[in-house]
């Protein structure tokens, strides 16, 4: 069954079914022995509404004295606890026998106050050497993993694998596309119309991300966060920290309107910490997610159907605009209604707009890009040479050729700069040319020098074709002191990173979609907190 058939299900009616507030961050413990299991559970009390307590991390479990290692631990608990023994096949750490598994919760399903995860086909085995009537189905937990993608007929997985007895079904699935994001969005609406039994949704790995973040505002139980170390029981997961500070998880409910960025990859984005800021410093019902697009597929045009188009979209949420990021960024045009003036001229969307039934692409990397630079340098005039051809580049050479300043592009793949020079009508010479004294500033558009690039110790240019230049402005802002901005502090060169551009076009954004203006500082402190 396609999700667009799942819809038939129910229809949700936004607001009428959000779980008690208080209840929604589960913070596993994964730690190999007793006393880190210990330090781990005070780490994780701060932020966690529940803990989670893994015990096949714990490598020394004695299995003879599994109830009193598993009292002991929930003792050092003052949150509500689950108690969860995975074998290895289902996504467990270690090899147990189902011998082991049975003589565990034999010892542990009596323990009072605390709810415990069991596998939704180990239930039927344990009902057949307990009995039925042993098990305390108002705290247990029937769970099911996929973790190689999202089964295609999810409700009927969800009515044939659980239990009915459970008071709660948990159901998790490996997502890769759109596709399998908006057949999860459904079942949260299925689930949710339904009141025989609780649940818990979770979409793994980082396109399911956003089920993470909204997954008890449309229903779930609890979502699951990353271990107090940092480490995951399962991929996608993030810091109950920051589930907490930055998404501000508690407040969400499906009245909640929804933005956020697409692209591929999204997860190292500052842009999530900045508008949230944001949103909470005025008091918005807002929240804004990263969702990741996959490139050469299906995923772009999906998405803008079914979640972000007011015409066609199919979630249970409001959907308010989107940033746009690598590599989606030209791609995204012909799925759109219009263009701004300066989308249209620079030939890429950064900014998703909602207007009434129309969706329109707007960039406000231009102008987020200059703010910065004209408060430091004088443009009109000056000679300066952009470095690389790519997305970037379109709006730095636009919006410096808007303030008259005399261009020359500078990049390895000639035929790309080409195309660039022509449409703005400046010079094109190879990466290999640039010398700094014929010019008063530089601005890199490339990724070169980047945290997370192949080679981020490396530059654009040699140090000597820095000589003689006024400034250099690096759009890359992780980190903020690039090496080629470091080798241009060391010459006297006044420098400008990339984060302040970062800020200013997000505020940009953010004021086109709330129409509301929020404080420079507030969003720049929230992006170097990130």
């Amino acid at each position: 069954m396609s999700f667009m058939s799942f819809m038939s299900f129910s229809s949700f009616n936004p607001g009428t079914r959000n779980p008690e507030p208080g209840t929604r961050i589960c913070t596993p413990i994964l730690s190999p022995t007793l006393g880190d299991a210990r330090q781990a559970i005070a780490q994780a009390q701060p932020n966690a509404d529940w803990i989670e307590l893994r015990l096949d991390f714990l490598e020394d479990l004695d299995p003879g004295q599994s109830r009193l290692t598993v009292e002991t631990l929930v003792a050092e608990c003052s949150k509500p606890v689950i108690i969860t023994f995975r074998p290895k096949e289902q996504g467990g750490k270690r090899e147990i026998s189902l011998d082991e598994r049975l003589a565990f919760w034999h010892q542990v399903l009596t323990l009072p106050d605390v709810q415990f995860d069991l596998e939704a086909d180990f239930v039927p085995m344990l009902v057949e050497k307990l009995g039925a009537a042993a098990l305390p189905w108002d705290k247990i937990i029937a769970s099911w993993h996929e973790f190689e993608h999202t089964p295609e007929d999810l409700p009927a997985l969800i009515e044939q694998r659980f239990p009915r007895e459970a008071a709660t079904i948990k159901l998790a699935v490996r997502t890769a596309s759109i596709r399998d994001l908006m057949a999860l969005f459904t079942a949260f609406q299925l689930l949710a119309a339904q009141s025989r039994q609780r649940f818990i949704l979770i979409g793994m790995g980082a396109p399911g991300a956003p089920t993470r973040i909204l997954g008890p505002a449309l229903g779930s139980q609890v979502t699951y966060s990353a271990a107090p170390d940092g480490n995951l029981s399962a991929p996608g997961q993030f810091s109950a920290a920051d589930l907490r500070q930055v998404y501000h998880i508690h407040r969400l409910s499906t009245a909640t309107k929804v933005t956020g960025l697409i692209g591929k990859p999204v997860g190292h984005s500052l842009s999530p910490h900045m508008h949230n800021a944001a949103f909470e410093a005025l008091g918005l019902d807002w929240v804004y997610l990263p969702f990741e697009v996959q490139p050469q597929s299906t995923d772009l045009a999906d998405f803008v159907q079914f979640l972000v188009h007011p015409q066609s979209r199919q979630v249970p949420f409001q959907s308010m605009g989107f940033s746009v990021t690598i590599p989606h960024k030209q791609a995204v045009i012909p799925l759109l209604d219009s263009l701004t003036t300066i989308a249209e001229a620079v030939g890429a969307v950064n900014t998703l707009l909602i207007a009434g039934n129309r969706l329109i692409g707007h960039n406000t990397d231009v102008d987020g890009a200059m703010i910065p630079l004209e408060k430091r340098f004088k443009l009109a005039g000056s000679r300066v040479a952009v470095l690389g051809a790519g997305g970037s580049a379109h709006a730095l050479v636009y919006g410096l050729v808007q303030r008259q300043a005399q261009v020359t592009l500078f990049a390895r793949n000639q035929e790309k700069a080409q195309a660039l020079a022509d449409k703005f009508g400046t010079n094109c010479r190879s990466l290999e040319d640039f010398r700094g004294h014929q010019f008063e500033g530089a601005v890199n558009c490339t990724p070169i020098g980047m945290h997370g690039t192949a080679n981020p110790a490396t530059m654009p240019v040699t140090p000597q074709q820095l000589s003689g230049l006024h400034w250099v402005y690096d759009l890359i802002y992780r980190p903020r002191l690039t090496p080629l901005l470091a080798v241009a502090q060391a010459q006297r060169i006044a420098t400008l990173d990339g984060l302040e551009m970062l800020v200013e076009q997000a505020r940009l954004q953010f004021a086109a979609w709330t129409g509301q203006e929020i404080p420079f500082d507030l969003m720049f402190d929230a992006a170097q907190k990130g």
